[in-house]
């Protein structure tokens, strides 16, 4: 069932071809040809995981906009109107002195958990319930808490000793501009005194290792390179005349490219297998110094492609999920955004159904035994924080 639920979303994936040196008659392969396999492999496996995981995260995406989201704006309504309900039982005051405190603060929390996720302007009834709550003007206290924030940043930038006179300070969007330069600066500064200590006398030992490091980056380069060179001249369609051909030589052209922009040795190997030679037997006759080279590159693209792998989550079409769900998104994109609708559901039924009791002839009975509920998880929650507090310590 979850397998159907998932596949709805699902974009269907490619397959990659394998890229194997195989054993020649009865002699045995050699330590490069071995790591050479071993490598290779873990390349195709690292791709799939890629691939697997990128739809898994597109999937998570595409039900949090299609299934979640409506569900956040109906939740959000059904916890307004019981600000509102709440509010109006709060105002007839029949309810003794300790609850009617309780269900102020019930309120409160509420309001202030539905101002926290808007992202336009609230509506007058939500306001006009702050302006009572709290004995002021919505509007003006926000102005007052963004000039406050816009001090903050002044004083931060000050401190810092950023130069403030080429801009407006009233202006916020000027100010966080000069913030992000200065954390630019900030990081700049770091690199720089990283690279100072990198800079200094290299002992011998040192100075050898980082001569053959750079050899092995040119050999890399040329055989890169001239694998380039060769398939660019099978694949050019200019010199293809029949159309099908050609067409195909042109894709084929874009591939290429792509891979040697990349300096993608293993989709470079794998193109000159699957075009050039149709079977992977040319790869035996690879000298032991061309596989050595070979190596090194495929055991960078190895670390490059689990980078990816362990990014995939901060690219930015993500933001918005890793935002509400962090570090879950990692291992269970697609379980933790079907749980989170799951729950949300729950919710949204527990909501309604407490905003009919409580506009229900035995709404005063239900408000008492929800502040004595509220009440109840508040202890429990203290003590929580309490057991926290003797265990770690704050």
């Amino acid at each position: 069932m979850q397998k159907d639920n998932l596949d709805k979303y699902k974009n269907s994936s490619t397959k990659t071809t394998e890229l194997v040196i195989s054993k020649t008659g009865k002699k045995a392969l050699s330590r490069n040809q071995q790591e050479f396999n071993k490598l290779t492999t873990k390349i195709e496996k690292l791709q799939k995981e890629i691939e697997k995981k990128q739809d898994r995260l597109n999937v998570a995406l595409k039900m949090y906009g299609t299934d979640l989201y409506p569900l956040k704006n109906t939740l959000f309504t059904e916890q307004k109107n019981s600000v509102i309900i709440l509010w109006e039982h709060y105002k007839t005051n029949k309810l003794s002195k300790k609850d009617q405190r309780f269900l102020r603060e019930i309120v409160s929390e509420i309001l202030d958990m539905l101002f926290d996720e808007l992202t336009a302007e609230p509506d007058d009834s939500l306001k006009q319930i702050y302006n009572e709550l709290n004995g002021s003007n919505f509007d003006k206290d926000m102005e007052e808490d963004e000039e406050e924030t816009k001090q903050l940043l002044q004083e931060t930038l000050r401190q810092a000793k950023v130069d403030l006179s080429d801009i407006d300070i009233n202006d916020a969007d000027a100010l966080y501009k000069k913030m992000y330069e200065l954390k630019n600066k900030m990081y700049e500064r770091t690199n720089n005194y990283t690279q100072n200590i990198k800079s200094k006398k290299k002992s011998a030992k040192q100075v050898e290792a980082e001569r053959i490091q750079e050899a092995a980056e040119e050999l890399k380069k040329k055989n890169i390179s001239t694998i380039y060179k060769q398939l660019a001249k099978l694949f050019h369609p200019d010199l293809e005349q029949d159309e099908e051909r050609k067409a195909e030589k042109m894709l084929l052209m874009q591939e290429l490219t792509a891979a040697y922009e990349a300096k993608n040795l293993h989709a470079l190997l794998t193109l000159e297998l699957k075009w050039i030679h149709k079977e992977n037997d040319h790869l035996e006759s690879l000298t032991e110094d061309k596989l050595a080279v070979y190596l090194q590159i495929l055991k960078e693209q190895v670390s490059e492609l689990a980078e990816q792998k362990q990014g995939l989550v901060w690219q930015p079409q993500y933001r918005v999920l890793v935002e509400e769900y962090g570090p879950r998104l990692q291992q269970y994109p697609y379980e933790t955004i079907r749980f989170a609708i799951t729950e949300m559901k729950i919710e949204i039924g527990e909501v309604k159904k407490n905003n009919l009791l409580f506009k229900s002839d035995n709404a005063l009975k239900h408000l008492k035994s929800f502040i004595k509920k509220w009440k109840e998880d508040e202890k429990d929650l203290e003590d929580d924080d309490e057991l926290f507090d003797l265990l770690f310590g704050r």
